[in-house]
C-alpha cells in the first residue's frame, strides 16, 4: 500500500500558500484544527485535474516576495522542526529544484522509510499542545469525528472491525497468524500521537501472537517480516471494558507504531 505521506507534507506546504492566494481556508476535519492544517482546499483536486493554464507574469513581485513565501512555507511545514543538518536541508531542496526542472528523483526504498517518518514527525508536532480530550464519557460522534481526523493526518484505511491502518511493505510474504510466535517492536502512544506509553511499548520482544490484544492481532496479521505499520486502535479493540493499564485513559484510542522483525510458525518453535 503506497503511503500518503508525500501528501501530507505537500498538503503542508501549500496551505499558506492557498491563503495567501485568496482561497477561503476549509476545516475539513470536523473541528481539528491542526489536521485541517496539512489539508488542501477542497478545489485543489479540482484544479489540479483541468489543464494547466499559462503561468502568469510574476516580474511585478520582488526577489523577497519569494523569500518571505519560502520562509512562510517552512515554517507552516515545520521542516525546521525535523532535526535536519544542513546537508540533508540541502539535499531536500536539490529535489524540489529537480521537481521543478522536470527531473525528478525516483522514490525507492529509503526514500519511501523516510517519508512516512517525516509524517509521522510532522503529526507529532502538529499535535503538541492540542487541547486533551477526555475520553471517560465520550460525546456523542467524538469517536467518529476522532478517527475521521486520524485517518486523513497518517493516511490510515479502515477494516470492518473498525481498526485503522497504514501498513508498509516488508522483505517477504511471511505474514503472522494466531499460534504464532512473532518478534516485534511496539511503540505506543495516547490518542493525540505523541504522549508516549511506556508501559505498553517494547523493543524486539518475542511475543506469541494469541497473547495481543485483539487490534494488534488483526493488525499484525497485515503485515510480513520487515515491515512497518501504524495502527489506530477504537477502545472496543485494545482493552474494552476489561482493567486499563496504569497512566492509560480508559476508553481512549490507541496509536501504536509496529515493526515486525520475525515470525516462527506453531508448531515448529
Amino acid at each position: 500500500m503506497k503511503t500518503s505521506a508525500t501528501r501530507v507534507i505537500w498538503s503542508l506546504m501549500l496551505a499558506p500558500a492557498l491563503g495567501a492566494f485568496g482561497a477561503e481556508p476549509q476545516n475539513v476535519s470536523g473541528g481539528d484544527e491542526a489536521t485541517a492544517a496539512v489539508q488542501p482546499s477542497p478545489g485543489l483536486a479540482a484544479a489540479a485535474a483541468r489543464p494547466a493554464a499559462p503561468a502568469a507574469p510574476t516580474q511585478e513581485y520582488p526577489l523577497y516576495a519569494f523569500s518571505a513565501l519560502g520562509s512562510t512555507l517552512e515554517q507552516t511545514g515545520h521542516f525546521g522542526e525535523l532535526g535536519w543538518n544542513e546537508a540533508q536541508f540541502n539535499a531536500f531542496l536539490d529535489g524540489l529544484r529537480a521537481a521543478y526542472q522536470g527531473k525528478a528523483f525516483t522514490m525507492d526504498e529509503s526514500a519511501q522509510r523516510l517519508s512516512v517518518d517525516v509524517a509521522r514527525r510532522i503529526g507529532e508536532i502538529t499535535a503538541h499542545g492540542r487541547p486533551q480530550t477526555s475520553w471517560a464519557s465520550p460525546q456523542k460522534g467524538q469517536l467518529e469525528g476522532y478517527f475521521r481526523g486520524m485517518e486523513k493526518r497518517l493516511g490510515l484505511q479502515a477494516s470492518a472491525s473498525g481498526l485503522r491502518y497504514n501498513v508498509q511493505p516488508g522483505k517477504n510474504g511471511v505474514r503472522p497468524r494466531p499460534g504464532d510466535t512473532i518478534v516485534v517492536t511496539v511503540h505506543a502512544t495516547g490518542a493525540d500521537g505523541t504522549t508516549k506509553l511506556p508501559q505498553l511499548s517494547a523493543e524486539r520482544i518475542s511475543v506469541k501472537m494469541n497473547g495481543m490484544m485483539p487490534g494488534l492481532m488483526e493488525g499484525l496479521q497485515m503485515m510480513t517480516v520487515g515491515a512497518e505499520a501504524v495502527f489506530v486502535i477504537p477502545p472496543s479493540l485494545s482493552f474494552g471494558d476489561k482493567t486499563w493499564p496504569d497512566g492509560v485513559e480508559r476508553g481512549s484510542p490507541l496509536v501504536y507504531w509496529v515493526t515486525l522483525h520475525d515470525v516462527t510458525a506453531f508448531g515448529t518453535q
